[in-house]
């Protein structure tokens, strides 16, 4: 059995559900820390959904929902933090205005 820990995703995810991590083939992945900065002067949003990979974005996925972000802050995503995410599960992310927040992922891969 192999691990891997590494930094998934570390960008600013667009207006519109932008997957930011696919779990790989044969592998089993939990999410071991997840940060939101927001490094502009107005507030944005961001909504997160965990789901496989043929589902669509809905209700019953959403894991984190419209999160506020203020102005310079940086959010610790307490929602996201310990998810499991099995092959080819996906973590999506929306946020309100693109390219305003930086999201930051790690996790941990078990082969």
């Amino acid at each position: 059995m192999g691990v891997t820990l590494k930094n998934a995703y570390l960008a600013q995810p667009a207006a519109v559900d932008t997957t930011i991590y696919t779990c790989p083939a044969n592998t089993t992945a939990r999410v071991l820390k997840c940060t939101v900065t927001n490094d502009t002067t107005t507030a944005v949003t961001i909504s997160f959904n965990k789901r496989p990979e043929a589902a669509a974005v809905g209700p019953e996925n959403l894991i984190m929902n419209l999160k506020t972000i203020g102005s310079r802050e940086t959010y610790e995503c307490s929602e996201i933090v310990g998810q499991v995410f099995e092959a080819t599960d996906l973590l999506s992310a929306i946020a309100s205005v693109a390219d305003q927040l930086t999201v930051n992922l790690d996790i941990v891969e078990i082969v």
